[in-house]
């Protein structure tokens, strides 16, 4: 009975990991609840689940809050260009911006001098050339916006 009783883990050994995990859990919910923290809360997160890990394969107690400290901090430089990339808005092109590079279907004739007009994403629109002559239902790419009018040129 005593051999039995000597092979089998301490019952503190054997709880330390989980009490990891459930710290690890935490971490997780701390950082989906908001304000966003921006991946810290995932850094100690994974730090104590390296403290768990550790806490399954060796005993020394000290030796789960080194790994937890360790994997925390290194993580969060890691972190930060992540956070930067994801959180940083893009600039994208609006209004009327967004229609330079569109195709349009020339609708009226456009010539140097008289402008005509193009349908754009459903829409219609006065249209100058400046230069070339377009035939109704030929294809054009927007060059420029100049207040109502597009500027076209042919399409690439």
């Amino acid at each position: 009975m005593d051999r039995v009783l000597a092979t089998e883990p301490h019952q503190g050994d054997q709880m330390t990991y989980k009490y990891w995990l459930i710290v690890c859990v935490v971490f997780v919910i701390l950082e989906i609840l908001p304000p966003p923290s921006h991946f810290l809360w995932v850094c100690t997160a994974f730090g104590a689940l390296g403290a768990a890990i550790a806490a399954v394969f060796f005993t020394a107690p000290w030796l789960p809050w080194v790994v937890f400290a360790v994997v925390s901090v290194a993580l969060t430089p890691l972190m930060i260009p992540l956070a930067k990339f994801l959180f940083t808005p893009k600039p994208h092109a609006s209004n009327v911006d967004a229609l330079i590079g569109k195709k349009a279907l020339v609708m009226e004739v456009v010539e140097l001098n008289r402008p005509g007009v193009v349908k754009i994403q459903g829409e219609s629109w006065r249209a100058v050339s400046e230069g070339d002559r377009f035939e109704k239902d030929q294809w054009v790419e927007i060059e420029k916006v100049e207040g109502a009018s597009v500027i076209i040129r042919r399409s690439v």
